[in-house]
């Protein structure tokens, strides 16, 4: 495993990586909304990363065509943008990176259209998601193990009745989009890698509703589960400190 662990300077570069990927995530939830498409919300975040003199860090990725991962409902990741409106009540995953001065930012969120009251059963499920995304980042401290992580998020999951999506991870980000090392949604504490200063990952809690076994569709990209339930996505990227995890975006 080679974890590449990051210079003060290098990590200066992500966080301000993680400040301008803020800004797309802040600018795309000023225009989801019912009615709205998919493509519209890709062309927004384009033009926006573009003109702040960044790249997108997905697009053309592996042949990725899109600048978003954008997922609804039972959609688990890889979404391709494409001409379908947002309707109220569904569960929206929004997945995005940056690609700036040499290092790559990366981060979702989730959203449900019409608000939470559009659809409570919805919204009390991202709400956990979002919850073991926070425990994961509180035991993502120097001194503690990538399995502290992973047993942290999955202790908020299965204490809800959902699910982990296994087979999809979060990982080391800096230069590469994609660095040592995994960083699993599931685990027992005090097993894995150590957790050292200066290392920089994202933490990607990937969770279904139902049963966590998932498809790829005929596109090659869009993940969905076999049993067509939700599921949602959260995610933070940052550098593990002495004192806790530092979230860029």
């Amino acid at each position: 495993m080679n974890i590449a662990i990051k210079t003060s300077q290098e990590s200066n570069i992500m966080r301000y990586a993680g400040r301008l990927l803020q800004d797309v995530q802040e600018l795309l939830k000023k225009h989801i909304s019912e009615g709205v498409s998919l493509l519209e919300l890709d062309r927004i975040a384009e033009e926006r990363i573009l003109a702040a003199g960044a790249v997108p860090s997905f697009k053309g990725y592996q042949g990725f065509p899109k600048t978003l991962c954008t997922m609804i409902n039972s959609e688990v990741v890889h979404g391709i943008p494409d001409n379908r409106q947002l309707q109220k009540g569904d569960l929206l995953s929004v997945d995005c990176g940056v690609y700036v001065q040499g290092f790559h930012a990366d981060a979702a969120f989730s959203v449900i259209i019409g608000g939470e009251e559009a659809h409570p059963e919805r919204a009390k499920f991202s709400r956990c998601v979002r919850e073991a995304l926070l425990a994961g980042c509180d035991a993502a401290r120097a001194g503690n193990r990538i399995g502290d992580i992973g047993a942290a998020i999955e202790h908020i999951v299965v204490r809800d009745g959902y699910s982990v999506c296994r087979e999809y991870t979060g990982h080391g980000l800096g230069r590469e989009l994609h660095e040592d090392p995994f960083v699993y949604n599931y685990g027992t504490p005090k097993t894995g890698e150590k957790l050292v200063k200066g290392m920089t990952i994202a933490i990607e809690p990937i969770i279904a509703s139902g049963s966590p076994r998932t498809k790829t569709l005929s596109d090659g990209w869009t993940v969905v589960t076999v049993d067509g339930r939700d599921a949602c996505q959260w995610e933070h990227c940052g550098v593990v400190t002495e004192k806790g995890f530092e979230i860029f975006a």
